[in-house]
């Protein structure tokens, strides 16, 4: 039984209305029963809709389910612990994960009065297990949100040119384009209690990308807040977790080189916002969110996703009047598009 036959039975449901004309004359006693199979993702997520990949931008490429290897990924987890001789704790740990990334149907338009941008955008899902040890292969973090590309254009009327109306404005000539650096968004919505809004850019290099250290350490405390992250090194994922990155590159280049990479970074201090729920700002409040992705077109034709994430947390029991202590939460992986 699909949805739609089970709610025609739910007439005895105190909420369910029947259906009225504007003219108020209610000509039929059915009830009314949306259609709710009216699909809110593009069929195959999207990727078959020309039109459709051209307006995502950069953001096109994502369109599809993408796994990593057990080992692949790399967190390094900074918990505030009021046991600890320094008050906080490190969880760091390898993960793997699946993400699926679809496009919904059609655009978004946010109406500025005389012109409009349009929003593309893509749904995303994530779900990260342990790789190992007790709690191996249990889903360990899940979240959701969504990628837009914005493009600036004239204000169409759209379902709301019917009579009587108020014609159009004449657009800007020429419609100043979108701001490149802000061309970009990734909204996420976290179960912990966290809202997040993080603007960018894309930029397309030839082959392979060089990926930076990414310091782990915290920023602003004592020395001695270090030792728990082990020896200062590069090699060391708990200082430099952008390592599993870097070996993922070197293991691959040489037989199967990239071609081309498509690079897409935001960051919530980019006429961004994080939201938190009281009990995380009392305790470990999120303060910025950067978030960089390589999307890698191997010579074999397959892509490969690389990211490194960087949640900058801030433990308010832990700071003094004269410093605030930042406890970097960095996550890094390599994915497959399998689908």
């Amino acid at each position: 039984m699909s949805i739609n036959d089970h709610l025609k039975g739910a007439s005895r449901c105190p909420f369910h209305q029947t259906e009225t004309p504007q003219n108020g004359v209610n000509q039929s006693a059915s009830p009314f029963v949306p259609d709710y199979n009216i699909p809110l993702l593009a069929p195959g997520g999207g990727d078959n809709d020309a039109e459709q990949l051209a307006k995502l931008g950069p953001l096109r490429k994502l369109i599809g389910t993408w796994v990593s290897n057990r080992f692949s990924g790399y967190n390094v987890m900074p918990i505030p612990q009021a046991t600890a001789s320094n008050g906080f704790i490190v969880k760091n740990f390898y993960y793997y994960e699946v993400v699926t990334f679809s496009a919904i149907l059609g655009k978004v338009a946010n109406r500025g009065g005389v012109e409009e941008q349009d929003s593309y955008t893509i749904f995303y899902e994530q779900r990260v297990f342990f790789a190992e040890g007790e709690q191996r292969d249990k889903l360990v973090h899940a979240e959701n949100g969504s990628w837009s590309h914005f493009i600036k254009g004239p204000q169409g009327q759209g379902i709301l040119n019917t009579k009587p109306n108020i014609p159009s404005p004449p657009a800007p000539n020429p419609i100043l384009p979108q701001n490149p650096d802000t061309s970009v968004l990734k909204q996420i919505s976290v179960p912990h209690g966290n809202s997040i809004l993080a603007l960018g850019g894309c930029r397309i290099i030839d082959g392979a990308p060089t990926i930076e250290n990414e310091n782990a350490l915290p920023i602003n405390t004592p020395s001695e807040f270090n030792a728990v992250y082990g020896p200062n090194i590069p090699e060391n994922p708990n200082v430099n977790p952008n390592i599993v990155l870097q070996k993922a590159l070197s293991n691959i280049t040489p037989h199967n080189p990239i071609v081309q990479t498509h690079v897409i970074e935001v960051n919530s201090d980019n006429n961004g916002e994080v939201s938190n729920v009281p009990f995380i700002r009392e305790h470990a409040d999120v303060s910025k969110y950067t978030n960089t992705i390589w999307i890698e077109e191997l010579a074999s034709g397959f892509l490969q996703l690389q990211y490194s994430q960087n949640i900058t947390l801030s433990f308010p029991a832990l700071s003094t009047k004269k410093n605030e202590y930042l406890f970097p939460h960095v996550t890094a992986n390599t994915l497959y598009k399998v689908c």
